[in-house]
């Protein structure tokens, strides 16, 4: 429940469009009722920008599931799509980039 309530939070700050915010983009694309998809961006070597990562989420009533993971920035880039073997992985950075987005908020609505 956490996780949603941290989600919806984020979706109100946030939008579709990366945004420069102190150390990379941000953004946050609702794709449909049912599923969003979080994604810091760095700088890429061409003007273009990277995932680091980039979380394509489910969401239920009762749950905010990470289905998806991707990551250009990382050699060998990494494509994660949520198995058995893998969902602990994918949860868990799925809570670090929440986390990331809720402290790059706090500090942005601090000194705004």
């Amino acid at each position: 429940m956490k996780r949603i309530k941290d989600l919806q939070e984020l979706v109100s700050y946030f939008s579709e469009d990366k945004t420069f915010i102190h150390d990379g983009y941000y953004r946050i694309r609702i794709l449909d009722k049912e599923t969003i998809e979080l994604a810091f961006l760095v700088a890429g070597p061409c003007g273009d920008t990277l995932v680091h990562p980039q979380i394509t989420v489910t969401l239920t009533e009762s749950s905010a599931l990470a289905i998806k993971l991707i990551d250009m920035y990382v050699t060998p880039p990494l494509f994660l799509t949520r198995e058995e073997s893998n969902k602990q992985e994918i949860d868990q950075q799925l809570d670090k980039l929440i986390e990331k987005f809720i402290n790059i908020k706090n500090k942005n609505t601090t000194y705004s």
